[in-house]
């Protein structure tokens, strides 16, 4: 019996630590996303991949170096789709981001120096992209087609996790087209945008959006409170003022 015992500590004693931060999409929310001033490295990989496997120890390395204020995230392209939406073509592929906003981006193989002053590169850049858009946040809202060619599901679910890719769409819907199925589409789009991030534009747009379809309380709500935001933020407001003088008549 002892001598079994032996035999078991020594094998878990032996078991190598897997100590690298493996993140999935729904794990992406609370790790990679996390606003606290971290720069992060996104790495890309997949257990087919010779380049990754080249790069897999060097990686492993920067994230346990505690000299760098660095945390490196492996994600398996094999088994999620941030890497389809993020429209990553190849691997390895390296995101650096912080506060949960991309500040550039890039692959193939390095060594680790080239690749550890990347990193400090990008961690003293100023942060001004839009946040990350990836799988993460689920829907209460289900996805509908307009009736317009490129309003097809297959077009629209590669831009379901971006909330300025669907504001964007949904203003060119309420300016160019009056089919109510593509209205009735235009409305999922910008609850959507919202839903994954709210701001002024959006919530401008969902507000013209509701007065095109004929409803006018809800279109001045959601104005006025475009309104508020905008003030708050310094914006400019000739545009939601405009529709609100327009509703209030």
């Amino acid at each position: 019996m002892r001598q079994l015992l032996l035999s078991f500590f020594t094998l878990v004693i032996t078991i190598p630590v897997v100590a690298q931060n493996w993140v999935t999409d729904e794990t992406m929310e609370e790790t990679v996303m996390l606003e606290d001033d971290q720069i992060k490295v996104l790495y890309f990989t997949a257990s087919w991949c010779g380049p990754c496997r080249y790069m897999k120890p060097i990686m492993k390395d920067i994230d346990e170096d505690e000299s760098l204020d660095v945390t490196v995230y492996f994600m398996d392209t094999d088994e999620n789709i941030a890497d389809d939406i993020l429209k990553v073509n190849s691997i390895p592929a390296y995101f650096f981001i912080k506060n949960g906003r991309l500040l550039g981006r890039t692959g193939s193989t390095m060594r680790r120096n080239e690749m550890v002053k990347m990193i400090k590169r990008h961690d003293k850049m100023t942060i001004k992209s839009d946040l990350l858009a990836y799988r993460g946040k689920s829907s209460k809202f289900e996805l509908v087609a307009g009736t317009h060619e490129k309003l097809s599901i297959k077009t629209l679910e590669s831009v379901w996790y971006d909330a300025h890719q669907l504001n964007a769409i949904s203003w060119k819907i309420y300016q160019q087209l009056n089919a109510s199925k593509d209205l009735e589409c235009a409305l999922i789009l910008i609850q959507r945008s919202i839903e994954l991030e709210e701001f002024t534009s959006n919530l401008e747009t969902y507000a013209h959006l509701l007065a095109k379809n004929g409803d006018n309380k809800k279109a001045l709500k959601i104005a006025k409170k475009a309104k508020r935001r905008a003030e708050r933020n310094n914006e400019f407001t000739g545009i939601i003022e405009e529709l609100i003088e327009k509703l209030n008549t």
